[in-house]
């Protein structure tokens, strides 16, 4: 209940802020397990994606943000759950599984952190590909471009799912070229021409 009022919310308020415009929204498969990828630039990121996404949206936060009683608690209610970037959480790893074999949709940006060049996606870490590989979720690659300055334009771009390829030997060696595939799927992305501006 709380997770629809926020994302109404909070919809109201990125349609005051920015200028936003989607690609492929409906990209996103209406049901089963889905790994959405998305470069990571603000901390606007995960509630822009909770809202043009009609799906709820399991986020993993950095545990950082749990720390206060009260924010933790809010957080859990919008289904995001805590993860230590420092090091490989099993606790957090094991709860994006059961969220995607429960056949929710995962939110995951896998450079780790906010990236500090607007120049595009930096490098990505291998969790994403892990996960999609553990559970046999398909991927959606997401692009999002903009400043987010006060009604600057903001575009995020929804690729189509994809699954990632097993069989290479080792899970190490498909969770890095898997890793590989979601990195270039989401560049591919946000270098695509804005059909705007070719328009």
């Amino acid at each position: 209940m709380l997770y629809g009022l926020m994302k109404v919310l909070v919809t109201v308020a990125v349609k005051i802020m920015f200028d936003v415009r989607v690609i492929g929204a409906d990209n996103v498969p209406e049901t089963g397990p889905v790994v959405l990828c998305s470069n990571h630039t603000s901390w606007w990121d995960p509630p822009l994606i909770a809202c043009v996404i009609k799906r709820p949206v399991h986020f993993m936060a950095k545990k950082e943000l749990f720390q206060n009683q009260f924010v933790a608690k809010v957080l859990y209610r919008v289904n995001a759950f805590p993860v230590n970037r420092s090091r490989a959480d099993v606790g957090a790893i094991k709860q994006a599984l059961r969220v995607l074999n429960d056949g929710n949709v995962l939110g995951v940006f896998p450079e780790g952190t906010r990236a500090k060049s607007s120049n595009g996606p930096s490098e990505m870490h291998a969790g994403a590909a892990l996960l999609s590989l553990k559970a046999d979720a398909p991927v959606v690659p997401v692009a999002i471009r903009g400043d987010y300055g006060f009604r600057s334009k903001v575009l995020v771009s929804v690729g189509e799912p994809f699954g990632l390829e097993a069989g290479n030997g080792r899970l190490s060696r498909d969770v890095q070229e898997g890793t590989k595939v979601i990195a270039q799927a989401i560049s591919d992305l946000w270098n695509a021409p804005d059909p705007e501006e070719v328009a």
